[in-house]
């Protein structure tokens, strides 16, 4: 299989569509870096998790992260793909991923459920959601994407610390290529 992307959420490519610590208005907001944690499991060796800007106990954020696949092939009739998706919270997390296909206009002609999942509540574990698919309507112009929407729940505490819900995240693409 041909690696087509991998890449892990970012304040660059994700931000926080919904926020029940945020003001009334202020959403989006870009998801931020939190420090690294030791008890935080890490992905590829990657410690670089995000939360909300906002803290507060018995919180729920949506993350939302999109990741680019790029130009698809002129005129394909089918690019099978296989997507893997890791992640890490030391909360309550469940993922929804989406693949998009966008046109010239920036009008998305395609949706394609491809998985969701949750991570059971451990923190101390990564879990890994995954989906095989028949990506189509590769024509002039036409680009694919990734959307991935994270909920994250932070739990009910008396000594609340900040940025509790720390949530990491790491997709892989591979095209499936045919002997």
């Amino acid at each position: 299989m041909v690696l087509v992307l991998q890449e892990f959420t970012t304040p660059a490519n994700t931000v926080v569509i919904a926020d029940t610590a945020a003001a009334p208005g202020t959403l989006p907001t870009p998801a931020v870096p939190t420090l690294p944690a030791m008890i935080s499991p890490l992905i590829d060796g990657s410690s670089a998790y995000i939360w909300s800007p906002n803290s507060t106990s018995d919180q729920t954020v949506t993350f939302r992260s999109t990741f680019d696949i790029g130009t698809l092939p002129l005129l394909s009739v089918g690019l099978p793909v296989s997507v893997f998706y890791a992640y890490a919270a030391n909360e309550t997390a469940t993922v929804t991923a989406t693949l998009e296909v966008v046109n010239l206009l920036g009008i998305v002609i395609l949706s394609v459920p491809l998985f969701t999942d949750a991570n059971a509540g451990n923190p101390q574990n990564v879990a890994i959601a995954s989906a095989d698919t028949l990506l189509a309507l590769g024509v002039l112009g036409n680009v694919g994407r990734i959307i991935v929407d994270t909920t994250v729940t932070s739990p009910t505490v008396v000594a609340y610390s900040t940025n509790p819900g720390r949530y990491l995240g790491q997709i892989t693409v591979r095209e499936i290529v045919a002997l």
